[in-house]
């Protein structure tokens, strides 16, 4: 029993915390405030948690596993000739999906991360995941044109795709800071997603 409460505290804590650095971000959060709006002292926090850095982490730190996970899996399939279907426009929309249900799964922690971490160890990890994961996409499409030679009229630059990826990371940042609906963040990421595989031509019968 006493371990049990010990759990209930311990998520007591970190969705306190979540609220306390949605409202005043990382740099002004006290983990007094949190402490006081539980009814407990700031010692039985630290007996959970070292200091605030390491709180911010826990709250966020689902979010963070599933950004390991999806980096991984990017590593392990960067070979995989059916990874190719991805560059195909129709075959993109069920990767936007997969990101509309993540933005939506992680609406909050995306916030914290995006727009309240400054001054924490995680101040940077969105904009660090984003040239990460830039660099394996260069090396996936570049492994896929050595297989797949009569597919690319092409192969892109990796000044290109970098800078292709960070586009989508800045845009999909923006839709995360704005309080929008799953219909909205469809037609928005529909459009950013249509732009990168379309460009101009999406919108203007050249």
């Amino acid at each position: 029993m006493p371990q049990i409460l010990k759990e209930e505290l311990k998520e007591q804590i970190l969705s306190a915390a979540k609220k306390e650095f949605l409202t005043k971000d990382f740099q002004n959060a006290s983990i007094r405030n949190i402490a006081k709006s539980l009814s407990c002292s700031a010692g039985n926090i630290y007996n959970y948690f070292e200091n605030k850095d390491a709180l911010f982490l826990a709250t966020v730190q689902e979010t963070i596993s599933e950004f390991e996970e999806a980096r991984k899996y990017i590593e392990t399939t960067l070979k995989d000739k059916k990874t190719l279907i991805y560059l195909n426009f129709d075959k993109s929309k069920t990767y936007a999906n997969l990101i509309v249900n993540f933005i939506l799964k992680h609406r909050e922690n995306l916030y914290l991360l995006s727009c309240k971490s400054r001054g924490s160890q995680l101040e940077n990890f969105l904009d660090n995941w984003a040239k990460e994961y830039a660099k394996l996409e260069y090396k996936s499409i570049t492994l896929k044109a050595k297989g797949h030679k009569e597919l690319f009229k092409h192969l892109p630059s990796q000044f290109f795709i970098e800078n292709l990826c960070l586009f989508f990371f800045d845009c999909a940042k923006s839709l995360v800071e704005k309080d929008l609906d799953e219909k909205q963040l469809v037609k928005y990421l529909g459009e950013i997603f249509s732009f990168i595989y379309q460009g101009w031509e999406y919108y203007i019968d050249f």
